[in-house]
C-alpha cells in the first residue's frame, strides 16, 4: 500500500516497522529514531548532522497533545527527559562554537518600518526618510520585539515530544508548487502577494492530526517541522548572552517570511507601503552594502538575500569547492543554492539556474500533502490560476507581516479551516492608485465556535452587518478578520469579493476549450466546497476516525491497530474502492 500522507502517525512510537533497528545511532542521534530512517547518501546525513552539530544539542520539540476525556493530565512524555541537556547525544557541547555564520563581517538588526518619528511628509517613495542616509537608518537599533522570544527548552508537560531534525526534513508533507515568471519584477510580485493566502492555504490542507501515536491538539505540521529543524545556537536564541553570534534571531531557518520584497526602487507600486515589513530580523551588514554599492542591487532585495548570510551553509560538497573561472561561477551559483535550501520560508524566492536555464521562479510552500490525486492538483490548480489573476488584475494582497504571521498561527489548530478567524485586505482591488481604500484600522471580531463538525452560516447575517455598502466601521477598516470561507467564496455582510470569485471571473476571459475549462471548474469546485465547509480537511476526517474506533479508549493514544485500520481505510479511499462524500464529495 502507498499513501499520500503528511506523515507516519506511529512515526518514533517504539517499534512500529518490522526490521527497525536500534535507536540512538551515530547519525541521527535519536532515541526515538534509528539511523535506518534515514536516507544514506550524504546530503541527508550532513543536513541532519550540520542542524544537530550547529545547535549544539540534538533539537527538542514539544507537540501539544489534545485532551480527550480520558486523557491523562497533565500529560507527560515518558520517552524522552524534560531537559534535552540530560537526554540524546550532545555534539561537543551545548554552546556550539558555529555561532558565525559567515566571514563576510559584522551583523545589524533592520526594521522595514519607518521611525515613529518620521511623519509622512519626511517619507519618500519607499517609506524612507527622504534626508536621512540608508547607513544610519539600517545601523539604528530598533527597539526589542514585543512577542517574546522561545528561549528555553520545551516542558514535556501535555506535549509529545520529538528529538531529531528527522521529524521536520523527512516528514510534514508538503505540496510545493513552483511558479515560473517572466522576470524579477512579476517574481517580487507573486513573492508578496501570494504570502497572505500561505496561512488560510495550510488551513484548507490540513493534514497532520496525529504526531507519535498521539492525537495532539493542532491538525496542521508547519511550526513542528519549523521547530524541529531549527539550529539556532544558544547565543543566537537569546538564552546566553552573545560572544560570536552574529546576533539574535528571531526565526528558525524554516518558517514565515521576513520581509516583502516590494517593487524595485526604480519603479513605484502605490500598493506597497513599507510598514507593512514591520518585522525584525537579522541580516549581514557587509553582505548588504557589497550588493547595493558595488553591484546596484536595490535596498528591499539586498536585505533579503543578506538574511540568509547570517546562517551556516550545512554542508558543501567537493566540486563546489574547485577552482577556475567557469567552475567558479557555477560553484557560486551553487553555494547560494544551498544557501535557498537550508533557509525555506512558506513562500521562497529562486533565481535564475545557468544549468537548467530556468528563470526566476517563486514557491508556495504552505499546502500540506493530500490523500489523493484530485485534491493535490485542485491545489495546484488553485495556486497556479491565482497567480495568474494576481498579474492579469494586480490584485493587493498586502498585509503586515505581524498579521501574516498571527494568520500562520491560527491555521494550526484544530479545525482551522472551520473555526478560526484570519486578517485579510477587505478591498483586493483597492490601494493601486497610491490609496488605502480604508482607514488602515484593523477590525476584530471574537472567533466563531461553532459546535464540532459544523458549520456557522453567513458570519455577517449572524453579526447583524448592513451589507456590502454599509458605512460602519467594516467598510472603513483595510484588514478584516474573516473565515476562510469569507475569503476564498465571498462576503456581501463585509463587502469581500471572495478569491475564488474572482477566479471564475478569470476563467471566463480564458477562451478554453470546453473539456479543458470544465475540467478546471471541477477541481475549484472541491476548492470551493471545502472552503464552504461541506467538505472536511483530511485531518478532520482522520480525527473523527480514530475517535469513533471502537478500540479508541478516549485518552488520545492512537494505538497500532487503530492505526492499521485508518491507513487500510484511507488505501481504499485513495484507489476508489470506497466513497468519502465527507472528504471528496
Amino acid at each position: 500500500m502507498l499513501l499520500s500522507i503528511s506523515q507516519f502517525p506511529l512515526l518514533g512510537t517504539g517499534t512500529y516497522i518490522d526490521h527497525q533497528g536500534a535507536p540512538n545511532g551515530p547519525l541521527l542521534r535519536s532515541q526515538l529514531l534509528p539511523d535506518i530512517c534515514l536516507n544514506s547518501q550524504p546530503p541527508f546525513t550532513l543536513e541532519i548532522g550540520g542542524i544537530v552539530d550547529r545547535r549544539g544539542v540534538v533539537p527538542y520539540t514539544g507537540v501539544p497533545v489534545f485532551r480527550d476525556t480520558n486523557t491523562v493530565w497533565p500529560f507527560v512524555d515518558e520517552d524522552l527527559p524534560a531537559d534535552p541537556y540530560k537526554g540524546g547525544i550532545l555534539t561537543q557541547s551545548c554552546e556550539s562554537n558555529r555561532d558565525s555564520a559567515c566571514a563576510m563581517g559584522s551583523s545589524t538588526v533592520a526594521t522595514a518600518t519607518p521611525s515613529a518619528a518620521a511623519s509622512p511628509a519626511d517619507l519618500n517613495a519607499n517609506g524612507l526618510p527622504s534626508n536621512a542616509p540608508w547607513d544610519a537608518l539600517l545601523n539604528s537599533q530598533p527597539p526589542p520585539p514585543s512577542r517574546p522570544l522561545l528561549l528555553e527548552p520545551p516542558s514535556n508537560k501535555n506535549c509529545v515530544l520529538l528529538d531529531s531534525p528527522l521529524f521536520g526534513i523527512g516528514s510534514g508533507g508538503v505540496l510545493r508548487v513552483t511558479l515560473c515568471a517572466a522576470d524579477l519584477d512579476e517574481a517580487r510580485s507573486l513573492h508578496d502577494q501570494l504570502a497572505p493566502i500561505s496561512a488560510i492555504m495550510a488551513a484548507l490542507t490540513a493534514a497532520t492530526p496525529i504526531v507519535k501515536g498521539h492525537l495532539v491538539n493542532r491538525d496542521c505540521y508547519w511550526d513542528v517541522q519549523c521547530s524541529t529543524v531549527d539550529d539556532r545556537s544558544a547565543q543566537e536564541r537569546g538564552i546566553v548572552p552573545l560572544t560570536t553570534a552574529k546576533g539574535t534571531l528571531l526565526k528558525s531557518r524554516y518558517g514565515s517570511i521576513d520581509m516583502y520584497l516590494g517593487p524595485d526602487e526604480t519603479r513605484a507600486d502605490p500598493a506597497f507601503r513599507r510598514v507593512y515589513n514591520d518585522c525584525h530580523f537579522t541580516y549581514d551588514k557587509q553582505s548588504f552594502w557589497k550588493m547595493k554599492e558595488d553591484h546596484g542591487i536595490d535596498s528591499l532585495l539586498a536585505l533579503h538575500v543578506s538574511r540568509l548570510f547570517v546562517r551556516d551553509i550545512h554542508y558543501a560538497s567537493e566540486n563546489m569547492l574547485s577552482t577556475g573561472e567557469t567552475s567558479s561561477a557555477m560553484s557560486g551559483q551553487e553555494h547560494f543554492k544551498r544557501f535557498l535550501g537550508c533557509s525555506r520560508q512558506n513562500i521562497c524566492l529562486y533565481p535564475p539556474n545557468k544549468c537548467t536555464s530556468s528563470g526566476w521562479e517563486v514557491e508556495f510552500m504552505s499546502l500540506e500533502a493530500q490523500l489523493t490525486d484530485a485534491e493535490n492538483a485542485a491545489f495546484i490548480t488553485f495556486i497556479v490560476l491565482l497567480s495568474r489573476v494576481i498579474i492579469s488584475y494586480r490584485l493587493n494582497l498586502y498585509l503586515p507581516i505581524s498579521l501574516m504571521d498571527q494568520n500562520m498561527a491560527r491555521s494550526q489548530k484544530v479545525n482551522a479551516a472551520g473555526e478560526q478567524l484570519f486578517f485579510f485586505r477587505r478591498d483586493v482591488f483597492g490601494g493601486r492608485d497610491g490609496k488605502s481604500n480604508g482607514s488602515g484600522r484593523i477590525s476584530k471580531r471574537a472567533n466563531l465556535t461553532p459546535s464540532r463538525n459544523t458549520r456557522p452560516t453567513s458570519a455577517g447575517a449572524e453579526r447583524g452587518t448592513r451589507g456590502m455598502n454599509c458605512s460602519g466601521v467594516y467598510a472603513k477598516a483595510e484588514y478584516v478578520e474573516l473565515s476562510v470561507d469569507e475569503i476564498l467564496n465571498g462576503s456581501e455582510a463585509f463587502g469581500v469579493t471572495g478569491i475564488l470569485n474572482i477566479i471564475f471571473t478569470y476563467l471566463n476571459t480564458m477562451r478554453l476549450e470546453y473539456d479543458v475549462e470544465q475540467a478546471l471548474r471541477r477541481q475549484l469546485l472541491l476548492v470551493k466546497r471545502r472552503a464552504s465547509g461541506k467538505l472536511c480537511t483530511l485531518a478532520t476526517w482522520m480525527r473523527n476516525f480514530v475517535r469513533t474506533h471502537p478500540e479508541y479508549q478516549n485518552d488520545s493514544v492512537v494505538s497500532q491497530s487503530i492505526n492499521y485500520d485508518m491507513l487500510r481505510a484511507m488505501n481504499d479511499i485513495e484507489e476508489g474502492r470506497v466513497a468519502a462524500p465527507e472528504l471528496l464529495g
